[in-house]
């Protein structure tokens, strides 16, 4: 068991590697596009903690995104904070509001599960919009300062990678664990793990702030790299983008979340360079993808990788929820 651990540990990081290395293939015009599209896949990847391992489809996973930005921008912005110092407040600001959620949230089950959380995080879209003097309202805020070792786009480039790199890894060993394996079983038949003397609620309650929290390291990691922060980032159209780069990559697969981030965010950004029909175009290629592909990217690529699939099972995968 820890020896496969280890190896896909060090798979996860030989991915980290090589995404660092494209820093320097890929024009320093685009180097922003792709610093992006590498926070959100780490985005995803922290919400697919919960959707494939804790069977709960949350739709505040943007909302847990943006507060680690909106905290580092106004803590940095309107208080003058050091960057370091918001960064601390952004982890622990992502503590309370996703054991808040979390505490409402959890109440339903289900489909009313999911549309609580995006109640809850429509209410804090509204206050961040209606909000000119703290938040900036509508036209957010700018001006966020960094570190001077964050100045350029290489720099701000490799610590997106580093970021997702640090979310996958600690989803690895969290998944890896006693607790991973609790919490699938929670999933699948909640019943069975309270008659056994757990606590179902407990466990998906721990899920959801570890998973809000890692969102909130992404969060951070953007306001680096966009220097700004504005009202969609937390809006309900966001979380439904990470739901899609779930579901596209596939929830079944360990890093599938990732390919559905890289293929939804790279095709957007692609063709908006050359036409301005991208969200079409993005939505014929969920479709295909989801015809063809109904378990996601990732479960369709794992056939061609039976060895590493069937090591993955155990700790990574995550069949089909029982809710």
């Amino acid at each position: 068991m820890e020896r496969n651990l280890s190896r896909k540990a060090m798979f996860v990081l030989s991915l980290g590697l090589l995404a660092a290395l494209l820093a320097f293939v890929i024009p320093e015009a685009r180097l922003h596009s792709f610093a992006r599209v590498a926070i959100l896949a780490g985005a995803a990847m922290s919400l697919n903690l919960l959707i494939g391992n804790a069977g709960l489809i949350s739709i505040a996973q943007a909302l847990l995104l943006g507060l680690g930005a909106y905290v580092i921008a106004v803590a940095n912005v309107k208080f003058g904070v050091a960057f370091g110092t918001a960064a601390i407040l952004a982890m622990a600001a992502s503590i309370v509001t996703s054991s808040f959620v979390a505490a409402i949230a959890l109440r339903a089950r289900a489909l009313f599960f999911a549309l609580l959380t995006l109640a809850i995080a429509q209410v804090f879209y509204v206050l961040v919009a209606r909000n000119y003097n703290l938040t900036g309202g509508d036209d957010g805020l700018v001006g966020i300062t960094i570190p001077a070792w964050l100045d350029g786009e290489i720099a701000q480039y490799l610590l997106a990678v580093a970021s997702t790199t640090i979310v996958s890894l600690a989803l690895l060993l969290l998944i890896a664990s006693p607790f991973g394996a609790t919490l699938r079983a929670v999933r699948d038949n909640s019943d069975r793990v309270a008659s056994l003397g757990g606590n179902p609620k407990l466990y998906e309650f721990s899920a959801f702030v570890v998973s809000g929290v890692l969102a909130s390291f992404s969060g951070v990691a953007l306001a680096v790299i966009d220097r700004a922060v504005e009202p969609g980032l937390i809006s309900w159209t966001t979380g439904t983008e990470l739901l899609v780069m779930v579901a596209l990559g596939g929830r079944s697969t360990f890093l599938g979340p990732i390919a559905g981030a890289v293929i939804l965010e790279l095709a957007r950004s692609t063709v908006q360079r050359y036409s301005m029909h991208a969200d079409l175009v993005v939505g014929l290629i969920v479709i295909a993808c989801a015809i063809s592909m109904p378990e996601g990217i990732g479960a369709a690529l794992a056939k061609f990788r039976p060895k590493f699939g069937r090591d993955a099972k155990a700790p990574l995968q995550t069949p089909e929820a029982g809710r």
